[in-house]
């Protein structure tokens, strides 16, 4: 029968000595006085030991603490809280009681779920918490273990993050036709460039019908960015109603403001270092970057002279969201590929026979995509708030921000505290503290700060 290692609280006879009890009151012995023993032993004059000044410096640190058993029953009769215990009848025993007192120090008597071993440990009081915490915990012979660490801020800067990220899924909106909704961003930089200089790729991906349009570009420069929006997407398809981008610079300038309003577009920039924000181009990019690795040649310096292809291939194919290709739902009609040889035609005897065909079509296209995609998307929410917690932080609260980017193994993982000025869940504007500067964030990216209050 499996049982948690938990619930386990015999000793494992494997793996552990025989011990000899002759009663069910067990002896307690601080780790603290384990500690000091062992020390005095060390200083034994017949043992001669090399230290360092930082063995040294742990040392003097660590006998400055005394966790005497006399000091602990000394202790304990300046808190308010550990009197009243004591002052009640109590057995001198180990029964079904909650407390028990033993060498004059007031125990807690703790029995692990469906185990029948009880274990004693010593009542701290109030004047001796700060102490024990920094001894057991902030002292580097205790190297910050523990299982409640959420009040020391070294841990919650350096500790990696055992759970899922915070916050739940919210789904953009699905919009109502072509052009409602578009999200641009930039895959690369190449390594080197190529044939043609060319290191970036700007990707232009419409929500509504998930048709693609990539640019090759030698830069990503706000000029570069503008200029391909325009001739490369506007002039061929249209202006669209709203666009969606990241804050890098190449998105965020007085250009990209300018020509969207000149335009009459909505420019919607995402929280800072959370792609999940334009998932639609993220997961493309991740799409179409192994096709191009098994195309280009062995200097890989080919791969722009077979992304049209692989666009193409992109547009044309059925999406499992959806049910219809991005070409379909663009435009109408199902694309004719070079193996249709006999593609499927209509005769229409006057122009706007083909316009009230196409209307139809487009209408029935329409409802079933908004459907399965609807329906995609509430799936996908539920599987992700299942194993996912939803804080919500309120202004004037002090937070960690993850270190965004590449960082070393023993660097911080998340920096502040910061305070929150602005909340508009799941982002938040948060300031930091010293310099006063501000940025919106998202909440996966925020961990709330608890602060020892001893």
């Amino acid at each position: 029968m499996y049982r948690k290692g938990s619930h386990h609280g015999d000793a494992d006879g494997m793996s552990r000595p025989d011990i000899d009890v002759h009663h069910n009151q067990l002896n307690v012995t601080a780790r603290s006085m384990t500690k000091i023993n062992q020390h005095q032993l060390t200083n034994n004059d017949n043992v001669k030991s090399k230290s360092t000044n930082n063995d040294e410096k742990l040392t003097s640190k660590h006998m400055a603490f005394n966790f005497s058993l006399e000091r602990i029953s000394k202790e304990q009769q300046h808190d308010p809280e550990i009197l009243r215990i004591r002052h009640q009848r109590l057995p001198k025993k180990i029964d079904n009681k909650d407390y028990v007192i033993e060498n004059d120090v007031l125990h807690k008597v703790i029995q692990l779920p469906r185990a029948y071993t009880k274990f004693k440990v010593v009542c701290i009081s109030v004047t001796m918490k700060k102490e024990v915490i920094s001894c057991y915990h902030d002292h580097p012979t205790a190297a910050h273990f523990g299982v409640n660490r959420t009040s020391c801020e070294k841990c919650a800067k350096f500790n990696i993050r055992r759970t899922a990220p915070p916050g739940h899924l919210h789904a953009i909106e699905y919009p109502q036709g072509p052009l409602e909704l578009i999200s641009m961003d930039f895959w690369g930089p190449k390594p080197q460039y190529s044939i043609n200089g060319n290191r970036y790729v700007l990707v232009i991906t419409d929500y509504y019908t998930k048709y693609v349009v990539a640019c090759p570009l030698p830069n990503n420069t706000a000029t570069s960015t503008a200029k391909s929006f325009v001739e490369q997407f506007i002039f061929k398809f249209g202006i669209p109603r709203r666009v969606v981008t990241d804050q890098g610079v190449h998105f965020n300038n007085e250009l990209m403001q300018n020509l969207t309003m000149l335009l009459g577009t909505n420019h919607i920039q995402t929280s800072a270092y959370h792609p999940q924000s334009n998932g639609l181009v993220e997961i493309f990019n991740a799409t179409f970057h192994p096709q191009l690795s098994k195309l280009y040649n062995a200097e890989l310096n080919d791969w722009d002279e077979y992304l049209a292809p692989v666009i193409y291939a992109y547009n044309t194919g059925e999406q499992s969201t959806t049910g219809y290709s991005p070409f379909q739902l663009m435009f109408g009609r199902h694309p004719i590929l070079p193996l249709n040889h006999t593609p499927a035609t209509f005769n229409f005897n006057r122009p706007n026979d083909y316009w009230m065909k196409l209307i139809k079509c487009m209408n029935i296209y329409r409802q079933i995509a908004r459907q399965k995609t609807l329906f995609h998307q509430q799936q996908s929410k539920q599987r992700f708030k299942k194993n996912s917690q939803n804080p919500q932080y309120e202004i004037n609260d002090l937070v960690f921000y993850k270190v965004p980017g590449h960082r070393a193994k023993l660097e911080e993982r998340f920096s502040g505290p910061y305070t929150i000025v602005n909340k508009q869940h799941p982002s938040y504007t948060i300031q930091n503290n010293d310099s006063l500067t501000s940025k919106r964030v998202y909440v996966s990216d925020l961990k709330l700060v608890y602060q020892r209050h001893l």
